[in-house]
């Protein structure tokens, strides 16, 4: 990532190279995640960055092997309260989205179920498939093939509402009030940068977001597009960063 010293005076002269140049593409996960999960890192995450802008929004989808005997958030919530340590699910590993999501949905319901990490969201995938375990909540992009195959029964997602891509697929807070998880991919611009490029950045990608044709790239990829304000993406930042360091607490994540 650099910092270029020239200016930048209007719009027209933000190109891609310039974005690239300028800025970094990250997920809410790692970005803010890992100011709770390690205990030092080179680099503080609220203060060495300037958020420009959240490009897109990720929401989760709660999905269990179909030998599971649940077609529900509410069955699948009293199924493991009846069998309580006998459900295993999988995660991309420590910390991860995947495990932050289910260890919330866990401590919300009250119930206990066996953490499964795995090197990757792939192996994950691959393990509910397989059957060596039996529940999972991922990003919809990372389920999509399992999902449309039906080698996996979705439940439920994470956002408040139920998404347009599935709108059959009930949202986990109708069965969990308050319960909401989604993720975000966001450019960063380094801490020191001049307001009137962070600013033109921003103009920019929402130019990009806005057109029909880079907004339906997203939408095909189960990414929502989502633009904000640098004013706007500093508060959901502060507010992610409040969120995770208690979701990461409850899960008892911990990278050495």
């Amino acid at each position: 990532m650099r910092n270029k010293s020239r200016s930048i005076d209007n719009e027209e002269e933000v190109n891609h190279e310039t974005v690239l140049s300028y800025t970094l593409m990250v997920q809410s996960a790692t970005h803010v995640a890992n100011a709770h999960l390690y205990k030092k890192l080179p680099y503080d995450v609220l203060k060495d960055f300037i958020g420009v802008t959240t490009l897109a929004r990720q929401v989760g989808m709660l999905v269990v092997h179909p030998s599971l005997p649940v077609k529900s958030v509410k069955e699948f919530v009293a199924l493991a309260r009846k069998r309580p340590g006998e459900i295993i699910y999988g995660s991309a590993g420590n910390g991860s989205y995947v495990h932050l999501t289910m260890a919330l949905l866990a401590s919300m319901t009250g119930v206990k179920m066996v953490h499964v990490p795995y090197r990757g969201g792939g192996p994950a995938g691959t393990a509910i498939v397989a059957g060596e375990t039996q529940a999972m909540l991922a990003t919809i992009g990372s389920l999509f093939t399992h999902i449309k195959a039906k080698r996996v029964r979705p439940l439920g997602v994470t956002s408040d509402q139920r998404t347009t891509q599935f709108p059959d697929i009930p949202a986990i807070a109708e069965t969990v009030p308050g319960y909401e998880f989604t993720a975000w991919v966001g450019c960063f611009a380094p801490a020191g940068t001049p307001k009137p490029i962070v600013d033109a950045l921003n103009a920019a990608l929402n130019k990009a977001l806005a057109d029909p044709a880079g907004a339906s790239k997203l939408t095909a990829q189960t990414l929502d597009p989502m633009h904000m304000t640098p004013e706007q993406f500093a508060a959901r930042l502060k507010s992610d960063y409040d969120k995770y360091e208690k979701v990461v607490k409850i899960s008892g994540a911990r990278i050495d």
